[in-house]
């Protein structure tokens, strides 16, 4: 029920309106009355109403006075002035402290009725909107979290996903002018342990989200990174002591609240997107450095050697076409530059290179198995080791996108073998897979050695074909059964594929049953 407060000095006025208002809208509302204005606000804070009917002119506080006072209390409440002056002075006071309307007195019971039936619509369509708004922000604390590990995998693997970096930003509300990564290296007892590997990063999202604003990547491969903005005008506070004092807090407090061990590498003070990407993979050869004596270890410009972000991206998509030759040359030309870096540079920046190129490739659903570069003193043995894998990884993924493709045009014949009778269309059945249409048009070609068309023409005229076996069934159901809604469309499409009109092949058919 809605509660209705109706505000007059004189009991019968009061009376009356309940009285025609209970009369015309039976138990819709719980009534309270109140004979002045301070009654009124009494009153209204105290029960809350959802409508008011003020009368203006009453002794002590008067009630464009009472309406000021409860409209900053419950600025939701719908207000209506009852008076019998027709004051236009009065009119623009109430209005200018939302009031919904102004009504003379004696009201009409048409009019009274009318103005609460739309205030009740209002009152139900705020409550709509409230749910909406309480249901938008849960939804939002679901999705936050996902959408914080989406961001942060782009800023370490430059992952190609629909929404960009700064869309996801925009989601977040999370700008990064200037900003520093840090990487967390786990210990390798807590490899293959997914209970531990999840409770050491909650502790690490409680301690940094207490005190700092600030990304958190899910623990992927022993490791997590934070990224953590930076106030450009608070650039000249953050001397290496500070970040060597911040990370030392964090691995110690992982310490005493989960007993584990973990390491922590620091990147340069960077601006933008591509500036925090550069600043994880100091961190990120900062922590491979790190050892259980040497457990913080901020990143040095003289011992980094670094592949651009585009070149890798080059790579991983020739990864992607699973090119062996094309993969190769790749991997030549990036190799050419390593030659003035010792072997254990070339080996942690190659290790950083495969684990990009091993995200890269499951976030595109190719599921192959990661390889470590092991301890190898000479470059030469290096290199041959790194491209014996490379051919064992293009052959894997060459199987894996085999096994999918096959897999696909499985659902494919499947989809169609059910849906042949209506409308089909090739966008349809690109869509069921989530496959593009014209990549999806190129695949079917090359797997059935038929276009889309003529693959779905001819199953159709081959069941034709076995229903005329069947004496019951005239040609017009048969046409119909095989989707086709023309029987003339169909018998010139069974004569193009038979060189037999239906009626023809249907008559040779039965004489041989």
């Amino acid at each position: 029920m809605y509660r209705l407060l109706i505000v007059d000095d004189e009991p019968l006025e009061r009376e009356g309106l309940e009285l025609m208002i209970n009369r015309s809208m039976p138990n819709q509302f719980q009534f309270e009355q109140a004979e002045n204005g301070r009654v009124a606000i009494e009153k209204s804070i105290e029960y809350q109403p959802h409508i008011i009917f003020m009368d203006i002119k009453m002794p002590g506080i008067q009630g464009l006075e009472a309406v000021s006072v409860i409209k900053q209390k419950l600025p939701d409440t719908k207000i209506f002035i009852v008076t019998a002056y027709d004051y236009f002075t009065y009119a623009q006071e109430a209005i200018s402290l939302g009031v919904k309307d102004y009504i003379l007195k004696p009201a009409k019971k048409d009019h009274i009725i009318s103005l609460l039936q739309k205030m009740i619509d209002e009152i139900e369509e705020d409550h709509k909107k409230r749910l909406q708004e309480l249901e938008a922000i849960e939804n939002l604390s679901i999705i936050r979290p996902l959408t914080e590990n989406e961001y942060t995998l782009m800023l370490m693997f430059n992952t190609v996903q629909e929404l960009n970096v700064s869309q996801l930003s925009s989601i977040l509300g999370f700008e990064i002018e200037l900003g520093y990564a840090n990487v967390i290296k786990l210990p390798k007892e807590i490899s293959q342990n997914d209970k531990e590997q999840r409770r050491i990063y909650e502790c690490v999202r409680h301690f940094m989200k207490s005190w700092r604003n600030c990304l958190i990547s899910p623990v992927v491969d022993g490791q997590l990174a934070i990224f953590i903005p930076v106030q450009p005008n608070r650039e000249a506070d953050l001397q290496s002591l500070v970040l060597y004092q911040d990370a030392l807090k964090t691995i110690e407090y992982i310490e005493n609240q989960t007993g584990y061990q973990t390491v922590i590498g620091i990147g340069s003070l960077k601006q933008g997107i591509e500036g925090l990407r550069q600043s994880y993979n100091e961190a990120f050869h900062a922590s491979l450095e790190c050892d259980e004596l040497t457990r913080v270890n901020l990143h040095s410009v003289n011992l980094s050697l670094s592949i651009p972000d585009e070149e890798k991206q080059v790579l991983i998509d020739t990864f992607r076409k699973a090119d062996l030759e094309e993969v190769m040359n790749q991997f030549n030309y990036l190799y050419e530059r390593f030659v003035n870096y010792n072997v254990k540079q070339v080996r942690r920046e190659l290790n950083s290179l495969f684990n990009q190129v091993f995200q890269s490739l499951r976030s595109s659903s190719i599921e192959v198995e990661k390889f470590h570069i092991p301890e190898i003193n000479e470059i030469s043995e290096l290199k041959m080791f790194v491209e014996q894998q490379i051919i064992h990884l293009i052959t894997k993924i060459d199987r894996e996108k085999e096994i999918k493709t096959n897999h696909l045009m499985i659902l494919a014949r499947e989809y169609i073998a059910h849906h042949f009778i209506e409308d089909l269309s090739l966008e349809q059945v690109a869509n069921y897979l989530k496959l593009n249409p014209v990549y999806f048009s190129k695949l079917f070609k090359k797997q059935t050695g038929e276009t889309f068309s003529d693959y779905l023409m001819n199953l159709r005229i081959n069941k034709a074909k076995q229903l005329m076996e069947k004496r019951e069934l005239n040609l017009k159901e048969i046409c119909y059964q095989v989707g086709y809604n023309d029987p003339n469309y169909f018998s010139r499409v069974f004569k193009k594929c038979t060189n037999e009109s239906p009626k023809e092949y249907r008559k040779k058919v039965l004489m041989n049953i």
